[in-house]
């Protein structure tokens, strides 16, 4: 379990950095609406962190399964109470303090809020090992 969670660690980290490259180059440096651009780096990220859960973090629970639409959806409207949890957080810290130096940080504060509800939740019901027929046998 461990070492899984340092897997999914890795690939929320590397999400986490296109997340935070994208919102800094619309947000701070084009200046366009920071809500809008995080719905957008939420979705750009998520779908690179199915990617990367489904072929490399929970490999062995997936080995006979394929990437799907299906299964990228799930894992999208699982991830949505994640985004939840970091916008919320994002329009709470730009409302108690205003003058960030960088939108940036409060966007790097909410995502790591949404990181363990996602594990939890790509774990247990994204990436779940299926039962085999075997041990019914």
């Amino acid at each position: 379990m461990l070492k899984k969670i340092i897997k999914f660690g890795i690939t929320g980290g590397l999400g986490t950095i296109t997340n935070l490259l994208l919102f800094f180059v619309f947000a701070d440096t084009l200046h366009i609406n920071p809500t809008i651009v995080s719905f957008f780096c939420f979705l750009i990220a998520c779908t690179q962190n199915y990617c990367i859960n489904h072929l490399w973090t929970f490999r062995f629970e997936n080995k006979d399964v394929p990437l799907s639409f299906k299964l990228w959806g799930k894992f999208i409207l699982g991830s949505l109470v994640g985004f939840a949890i970091n916008l919320s957080m994002l329009t709470v810290l730009l409302n108690i303090y205003q003058s960030w130096p960088l939108k940036v940080i409060p966007q790097g504060i909410g995502i790591l809020a949404g990181m363990i509800f996602n594990f939890i939740f790509s774990n247990f019901f994204i990436f779940k090992k299926e039962k085999s027929n075997e041990s019914e046998n």
